[in-house]
């Protein structure tokens, strides 16, 4: 192979050189806490797209015969366990009996209460879905008492709003009976996070419901332009670090059981996060990674499928599948895993 580049091959490699360090410190991000560097920690939000833009680098210079292509090509070959956070091939399908425990995590947005979505009833709507697919337990994430959601299917309810005055909440319904509940209140926001423990035949599982901070981004890249970029990349940072608390108080809660836990969790954040990283070390796993397929995108942001919302569980529970539903009824879509305990 040639090595000896041309002026225009020169810059060309200029950029790609570029390219490669933030894939690297993308790899590099999920193990070093955001208050390390707000800033930096944004870079992990590009791991996808940087393994791409490598990629098309280590085949343009393939292609040319170039040994310039190893710069690249070890880089994306290196960061092959990413791949599947963000791609998970299809799977091998096992049968959901009527015994399994059904899990399903949304994120509502206080069901259209500002009439984002026109012309739509959402909570009967979202009523409807949930009565079609049957999930034994529902963990809401932006939450709100709405007229219209008709949940007499599940008996048992754990609501939780920030202050007596908030009409923002996290809620879990169950089938099945809650013995005991609690919450996790996250200092200066308004997001937060509620437990209840749920006695399923014999066994007793705890269910968590999570909304991590927020990030404040308008789901359109074109109303994004139009914002000051130093001002978002400084809210995005400010976020991140918040989330790290947020997650150290999540783990630290995780202390005060000996049940096994299902998390179901708006990380505001992707599922190769320093947070998701976190959660994930303290024996849990992630249902989508198990029995999901796809991209399993989660958030409806224009062209990219993020994958914001999660649900893990005690890797001693059997994950048996996991649906991403395609309802657009918020800027999230609801997730389901069932489980055999």
């Amino acid at each position: 192979m040639r090595s000896k580049l041309n002026l225009f091959q020169k810059i060309i490699f200029i950029v790609n050189v570029f390219f490669a360090i933030c894939l690297l410190i993308a790899y590099i991000l999920p193990f070093v806490p955001p208050k390390f560097s707000a800033f930096l920690s944004i870079l992990n939000l590009g791991l996808p797209v940087f393994m791409l833009i490598n990629l098309v680098f280590a085949i343009y210079w393939l292609i040319r015969l170039k040994l310039h292509f190893l710069v690249s090509a070890l880089l994306v070959i290196g960061g092959v366990s990413y791949v599947n956070e963000i791609y998970v091939l299809k799977k091998d399908s096992k049968s959901v009996d009527s015994t399994d425990l059904k899990v399903m995590s949304y994120n509502v947005r206080l069901f259209n209460t500002y009439e984002w979505i026109k012309g739509v009833d959402v909570p009967e709507e979202i009523s409807k879905f949930i009565a079609l697919e049957s999930p034994d337990i529902v963990a809401f994430q932006d939450y709100m008492n709405a007229d219209g959601l008709q949940m007499n299917a599940y008996p048992y309810t754990f609501e939780k709003f920030k202050t007596p005055e908030s009409k923002i909440g996290i809620a879990i319904y169950s089938k099945h009976k809650i013995v005991n509940t609690g919450t996790i209140d996250f200092p200066d926001t308004h997001n937060n996070a509620i437990f209840s423990d749920v006695l399923v035949d014999q066994d007793t599982v705890r269910i968590y419901a999570v909304h991590l901070e927020s990030l404040k981004i308008i789901p359109d890249v074109q109303e994004l332009n139009k914002e000051n970029r130093q001002k978002l990349i400084d809210r995005v940072g400010k976020a991140f670090v918040k989330q790290q608390d947020q997650a150290k108080m999540l783990t630290d809660n995780f202390k005060t059981t000996s049940f096994p836990k299902i998390v179901c969790i708006d990380m505001n954040n992707t599922s190769f996060s320093y947070v998701a990283n976190k959660l994930l070390k303290h024996n849990l796993e992630d249902a989508f990674v198990k029995s999901g397929s796809g991209l399993g995108k989660t958030f409806d942001f224009d062209f990219l499928p993020l994958r914001i919302d999660a649900i893990f569980n005690e890797s001693s529970i059997e994950n048996v599948s996991f649906k991403n539903y395609d309802l657009k009824l918020s800027d999230h879509y609801p997730i389901m895993a069932s489980f055999k305990l």
